[in-house]
């Protein structure tokens, strides 16, 4: 029989713990790939920056497409079943990878390995809310998606290793890391959702409302369009200036985000979920308008440091506003609606970033990505109030 995990006090329990451990290393997996995947493409598959843009946006595609399935299932079978099936998914995927000889399999292979990312993304960032006290689950998300940055930080350093080595060793490394995170998920008790009395409100249980969803995620992916366009292409950009190893760069950039969030994870219960995600787009569109704007090593580090900072809160501020007032038992789903314009960004940055890119040139790609930070921002403005003053 399983264990039923009450609703403590206490954020950091065994469960939680678990949750995030298991995806940092869906991301470690994911990260080991990024470096690799674009030089994979030009120089092994003899594709352009365009075909660059479709393998990456391919996963989110993928991501999108399984949402409504995924959302049910995690609601229907629970959180743990989705995340170890997400890291199987993923797992098989990355095998496939070492099948790919031409753009066709390697495209199949992302399409399976963007099902697993999105049931990994739905059941954990469901989890962490399950777990965490009412007044903190907006500290849970910042820490869940500090896992995530770490993983996307210190992947392409064990990337850019094993490169070196061989190509296989790469697509290896990444399933074991898939493969650790099921074995993690296996050992998740049953979680205990939510009852109204548990969750401290005062009137009768609200039903989901969509609408909340998808307006808190296409600010969030109209924020994270320009960074994932950034990750894809980060390899061939600083290739261009001169720089031969990006590991460090994904380090900065991801140390970054960690740093912010650790020290300001809280912020968004404290200070409301608007005035973080307003502050948060300003510093990402600070840091796409000098990358755009400044061609050189230093401009690439300034506008990565400014980026990553705008980053840092931007999802876990949304992911609260999402949140808030949602009925026990609709939690995934309204996750997988917020968590689809994730993808849709991801989708749609590598795309965008490629196709403007080998067009006109990365400074206008760049722009375009801050472009689409200030419409959030200005969005932002109109959709979530400022919390009344004295409300904490």
């Amino acid at each position: 029989m399983t264990a039923v995990v009450p609703c403590g006090q206490r954020l950091w329990t065994a469960p939680y713990g678990t949750t995030v451990a298991a995806t940092a290393l869906i991301f470690v997996s994911i990260g080991i790939t990024i470096p690799v995947l674009p030089f994979f493409v030009t120089d092994t598959l003899g594709a352009d920056e365009s075909a660059v843009g479709l393998v990456f946006a391919t996963a989110a595609v993928s991501a999108v497409l399984c949402r409504p399935l995924l959302g049910w299932l995690g609601d229907a079978h629970g959180r743990r079943v989705l995340l170890r099936l997400g890291s199987a998914l993923c797992a098989a995927g990355l095998v496939a990878h070492l099948l790919a000889t031409d753009m066709s399999i390697l495209v199949m292979a992302r399409l399976v390995v963007g099902a697993g990312q999105a049931g990994v993304m739905i059941a954990a960032t469901t989890l962490a809310i399950d777990l965490a006290p009412t007044d903190r689950r907006g500290e849970a998300s910042s820490y869940l998606y500090i896992a995530v940055q770490v993983g996307l930080g210190t992947g392409p350093a064990i990337g850019e290793v094993l490169r070196h080595v061989s190509v296989d060793a790469v697509w290896i490394a990444a399933t074991v890391a898939c493969l650790a995170s099921a074995a993690l998920a296996t050992t998740l008790p049953h979680v205990q959702r939510r009852t109204g009395a548990q969750r401290h409100d005062a009137g009768p249980r609200v039903r989901v409302d969509y609408g909340v969803a998808v307006r808190t995620g296409l600010l969030a992916g109209l924020g994270t369009l320009g960074f994932a366009g950034y990750l894809a292409f980060l390899p061939l950009y600083a290739s261009e200036l001169g720089v031969s190893s990006t590991a460090w760069i994904f380090l900065l950039a991801s140390g970054t985000i960690a740093v912010v969030r650790l020290s300001a994870a809280k912020l968004p219960d404290r200070l409301g979920p608007g005035r973080v995600a307003r502050t948060s787009l300003v510093m990402l569109a600070t840091g796409f308008a000098v990358l755009a704007t400044w061609h050189s090593l230093p401009g690439l580090v300034a506008g990565t440091v400014a980026m990553a900072a705008g980053m840092s809160l931007l999802v876990p501020s949304l992911v609260l506003s999402a949140t808030e007032g949602v009925s026990a038992g609709e939690e995934t789903r309204r996750m997988s609606t917020f968590t689809l314009f994730l993808d849709l960004g991801a989708a749609l940055g590598p795309s965008m970033l490629g196709i403007v890119a080998s067009s006109v040139s990365y400074a206008a790609a760049f722009a375009a990505c801050g472009g689409a930070a200030a419409l959030a921002l200005a969005l932002v403005l109109r959709w979530i109030p400022p919390r009344p003053a004295g409300v904490a």
